[in-house]
């Protein structure tokens, strides 16, 4: 497989799992407090992947850039996109990220 597109796999799928894991988490979290070992490391591997995602996103991006022949321009656009909304997601979620200690005991 390529090296490029490996990124951009890996990239996609942290972002899908951070998106999906911190909603599911959280409502879980939110609304049934006796789950709480559970949920609580679901909404923490969402917050992992949201902190990985954004250099993974950002090698993908720089990686497709400098290849040769260039990526083509919707996988540049996505990885584009999963970085910034990466960032705003943690500027967003910040003060709330790991709550409840680093990992739940």
């Amino acid at each position: 497989m390529n090296k490029i597109l490996c990124l951009n796999l890996m990239s996609t799928f942290l972002a899908t799992l951070a998106i999906f894991a911190t909603i599911l988490g959280g409502v879980v979290l939110a609304f049934d407090k006796s789950l709480w070992p559970l949920d609580g490391q679901v909404l923490y591997i969402g917050h992992i992947s949201h902190v990985l995602v954004i250099p993974t996103s950002m090698v993908a991006f720089i990686e497709g850039y400098r290849a040769t022949p260039r990526l083509q321009a919707a996988w540049l656009a996505a990885q584009g996109t999963i970085f910034v909304l990466s960032l705003t997601a943690i500027i967003l979620i910040g003060p709330g990220m790991f709550n409840y200690g680093w990992w739940p005991s």
